[in-house]
């Protein structure tokens, strides 16, 4: 009777048994092996092996030699797909195919589970082995089968996104950053936005992902799923660094003047009072801010606004803000700013569009009933503790009402109740930025109203 041979499969160090009789055990006075130590991640493991049959031709012409064979390790260990990678003699590759189709194997694990395995193994072929008086239970150590190492999935082709025109004025530089999975076929599961800079990069990322190439990730012969992640960047081309702030209508306050301006990168628009927008009414508000060596602003302050909401709508919008900072002598420093910033509003695209939906008479924007699948959101910022309210540690929350218009984009927030103002302009300024797979009823893309609450903790430091 003879004990399956146990590998190292579950074990961090190996562990190798050999296949034989009780006979055979005291009379090669071998020890007890030890019981397998079980852990959730290992390499496939020899269970059964063969030594294979010397080639006659070979015998005839006293031929050695040394076959590589690539080869997967099933689910249920087995092999497959086999194949000749290097051969010192092609007289062997036949026979060395045939031993290693025959050997069987524990399979590799991942998290616990079984999963499919690269293998490569060099069988040998020696003269001395036709002498031996008994075959091998195992290979020598230098020939047993290895897993191969992992190659990582790769863009073959990705594309350059196109730079949204809603940011034609800015021209701020941009980011955003996508994890998917790709199968083994190369093809890109879902994607899931882990980090964008601006809602308006969002779907032009998607974009170029989808017009990627991929090639899947390998293990020798086998092809495997895998995470990846995708870094997209975004460049307004024909416009200095210098230049950016004034496109955003900002300007350096006091006597410093550092070597190399900040360059906003993370610049969410002031929320548009609802009500004034529909009433087509313009409004103007100022601020003053302090942009910090690691880009993050701070020392936010209102200097003027033709009515209160904005001024509030602002302040939500600024401290969202982030910079790639100023330098001096290659160091980062801390510089003032103040923008100027004017609410008009939109004679064209979606905003505008909808807008006119709300005005009295016109069709509204319904609720999300009916829609053929539930609301994805693709990418949601979450809001900024307001500055104001950050010396008194208060809890708070807000209600928010907005549209996600047919593209997924939200549009027209509106604080319906908060705590405190500020809890309600920092959750619209977040929400503003929201991205969401294109809503559709009956096939058909659609605008739907939807509201969402929001909780607000003070935070630690």
């Amino acid at each position: 009777m003879k004990d399956p041979l146990i590998s190292s499969r579950r074990v961090i160090f190996s562990v190798l048994l050999s296949l034989f009789s009780v006979g055979a055990l005291f009379a090669q006075q071998a020890a007890v092996p030890p019981a397998p130590l079980l852990a959730d991640f290992g390499d496939a493991g020899l269970r059964d092996w063969v030594q294979p049959v010397y080639p006659e031709a070979a015998k005839k012409q006293k031929k050695e030699g040394r076959v590589k064979v690539e080869f997967v390790v099933g689910l249920d260990g087995q092999v497959a797909d086999a194949t000749v990678q290097t051969s010192t003699n092609e007289i062997f590759n036949e026979a060395a195919l045939t031993a290693v189709q025959r050997w069987r194997f524990y399979p590799a694990l991942e998290e616990g589970l079984a999963v499919a395995s690269g293998m490569e193994v060099t069988v040998v072929f020696r003269l001395a082995q036709l002498q031996q008086k008994r075959v091998p239970l195992i290979p020598d150590q230098e020939f047993r089968p290895q897993a191969l190492k992992n190659t990582p999935a790769k863009f073959i082709m990705a594309p350059d996104p196109d730079y949204p025109e809603e940011l034609a004025e800015n021209r701020i530089p941009g980011e955003v950053l996508i994890e998917f999975t790709v199968d083994a076929a190369g093809i890109a599961g879902p994607p899931k936005v882990v980090w964008a800079s601006h809602a308006a990069f969002v779907e032009m990322a998607l974009r170029a992902l989808e017009k990627s190439k991929i090639q899947p990730a390998r293990q020798g012969p086998l092809r495997k799923a895998t995470a990846m992640r995708y870094p997209v960047q975004f460049m307004s081309l024909g416009i200095k660094r210098a230049e950016i702030l004034a496109a955003n209508r900002m300007t350096l306050v006091g006597e410093t003047k550092p070597d190399v301006e900040p360059t906003p990168f993370v610049l969410v628009e002031p929320v548009y009072p609802r009500d004034r927008l529909l009433a087509g009414e313009e409004g103007t508000a100022s601020a003053e801010f302090t942009v910090e060596p690691k880009g993050m602003v701070t020392e936010v302050k209102l200097m003027a606004a033709s009515a209160p909401e904005y001024g509030a709508a602002l302040l939500g919008a600024v401290q969202a803000w982030g910079f790639k900072p100023a330098t001096t002598d290659g160091a980062s420093v801390p510089v003032r700013l103040r923008v100027e910033y004017g609410f008009i509003p939109p004679i064209s695209g979606a905003s505008a569009r909808l807008r006119e939906a709300l005005q009295p008479g016109g069709p509204g924007v319904g609720g999300a009933a009916g829609l053929d699948e539930k609301l994805k959101p693709l990418w949601r910022g979450f809001p900024v503790y307001p500055a104001e309210l950050r010396e008194e540690q208060v809890k708070g929350s807000a209600l928010i009402e907005f549209i996600i218009d047919r593209e997924g984009r939200v549009r027209l927030p509106r604080v319906k109740s908060a705590t405190r103002e500020e809890f309600g302009w920092a959750a619209a300024t977040a929400i503003s930025q929201w991205v969401f797979a294109r809503p559709t009823r009956q096939g058909e893309p659609v605008d739907v109203t939807v509201a969402i609450p929001f909780d607000f903790n003070p935070p630690t430091q």
